[in-house]
């Protein structure tokens, strides 16, 4: 077992995160990065939020303002009796904002002037999931693509993995291989605490595949000649990992030509590993000495495609993602686990499908302008890029720009990145994009 490194965005910063449930308006966080400054809901009464407000502040924060006030009556003779609340000094105001979850500042900004005065501007990095990417993975500094605000978002954090490549992410967890000498060092890493978990080393055939459950689990698979696979179970404390353990080796093995530019995926326990032709392999980790099998069915797609995208859905169905030759075409397939066959989806249910990475994710969204649709990484033109810290108030996630000349009015809404209405319009071919390298899809939402 090795120990863990650690690392933060701002020392000064607590990176515990807390659930807790938000579902707010874009357009109020947007007004706040562009502007400094909010609108709310004609719904959203000023005073009803003013009245939320000083409820919550009893419930969390009243002492720090009582205890304040009465040593500032306590100095000074011809202090007032009372105070309005909104002449609380800036700095009070500021320790509210640090114990108030970032949805919460645009309605906070909005109780008056003075109090706007302290909400700093920022972009939520929660709304939908965000593109990892970097120019050299490990040695360069970490961007974030927004694909609603369309910018890529930098922080000052290199991961300090050189000669690393992006495996796949969970979430907010993401894995990267580290290659040292003639071994992989596989290393976890939590974007949203900065915990940098190195395991032990794995051999370099290991690694065509390497997949983390966001858990417990981590595999690495050899996908070309006979499958072969490994396992990494983290320790129970879930202070690191203990060693690989591998499957049994047969040169008769089975063998599957893997799709190349998708993950095995975890479908309820199991592992699959999609082949380029439709067919699946899977792997039963309560039997992990046996190593992957080949399924008798499906027998494959039943027709021609560039390429292919294996996914567990936010519903709990395996499916798949296919493109034409240059995106001409998109189908989406789930597998019918009774038929074990592939059957067509006609419609995403006004969810989003993030693809084209390594790792595939579908997700519930309430911004409506990305609500069925498709999204690849690849951009019509190449986003600003916004030099930010990554704040964590109350496990919400927020880019917080260091300038203060904050970058014009966002909310690109999936406009200047590939995105095809799934089953409403016909896709555009990739001409003229650019394609996003060294990048996957993470979700930083709590």
């Amino acid at each position: 077992m090795q120990a863990n490194r650690v690392q933060h965005h701002d020392g000064s910063v607590d990176r515990r995160l807390q659930k807790k449930n938000s579902n707010h308006g874009t357009y109020v966080f947007e007004s706040v990065a562009a502007t400094g400054s909010c609108s709310i809901p004609p719904s959203v009464s000023t005073q009803l939020f003013t009245a939320a407000t000083l409820t919550y502040v009893d419930h969390g924060v009243a002492r720090v303002i009582e205890r304040d006030s009465m040593e500032a009556a306590a100095s000074s003779s011809t202090a007032p009796a009372t105070r309005s609340w909104s002449s609380l000094p800036a700095d009070i105001l500021e320790l509210i904002l640090k114990r108030l979850p970032w949805s919460s500042h645009p309605r906070f900004a909005a109780a008056c002037t003075h109090w706007r005065s302290v909400v700093s501007p920022f972009y939520p990095a929660w709304l939908t999931p965000l593109l990892f990417n970097a120019v050299d993975v490990g040695s360069t500094n970490v961007r974030y693509y927004s694909p609603y605000f369309h910018k890529n978002f930098e922080i000052a954090n290199t991961l300090q993995t050189p000669n690393a490549r992006i495996c796949c992410s969970s979430g907010h967890r993401l894995t990267l291989c580290q290659r040292a000498g003639l071994e992989i060092i596989v290393v976890d890493v939590n974007l949203a605490t900065d915990v940098i978990y190195d395991l032990l080393p794995l051999a370099c055939d290991m690694s065509d595949f390497v997949v983390y459950d966001g858990s417990k689990r981590m595999f690495g698979i050899d996908a070309f000649g006979a499958l072969h696979v490994a396992r990494a179970i983290q320790c129970e404390d879930g202070d690191g990992w203990y060693g690989w353990k591998s499957s049994e080796y047969r040169h008769d093995g089975p063998k599957l030509p893997a799709a190349p530019m998708t993950n095995p995926v975890l479908h309820r326990g199991l592992l699959y590993l999609l082949g380029v032709d439709g067919r699946l392999a899977v792997h039963d980790d309560r039997r992990h000495e046996e190593g992957f099998r080949i399924l008798d069915k499906p027998k494959g797609f039943g027709f021609e495609h560039d390429d292919c995208y294996l996914f567990d859905s936010d519903e709990g169905e395996l499916m798949a993602v296919l493109f034409g030759c240059r995106g001409t075409w998109v189908r989406i397939v789930r597998l019918d686990e009774r038929e074990m066959e592939w059957v067509k989806v006609e419609s995403l249910k006004g969810r989003a499908l993030f693809t084209g990475t390594l790792t595939t994710t579908m997700v519930k969204t309430d911004v409506k302008c990305m609500k069925n649709k498709i999204f690849m990484p690849r951009l019509y033109d190449w986003p600003e890029t916004v030099h930010v810290n990554l704040v964590n108030l109350e496990g919400e996630l927020a880019f917080v720009p260091k300038s203060s000349m904050v970058a014009e009015n966002g909310g690109a809404d999936g406009t200047k990145i590939w995105a095809c209405e799934f089953g409403h319009e016909k896709p555009k071919e990739f001409w003229e994009t650019i394609k996003v390298d060294y990048s996957i899809w993470v979700d930083l939402k709590n």
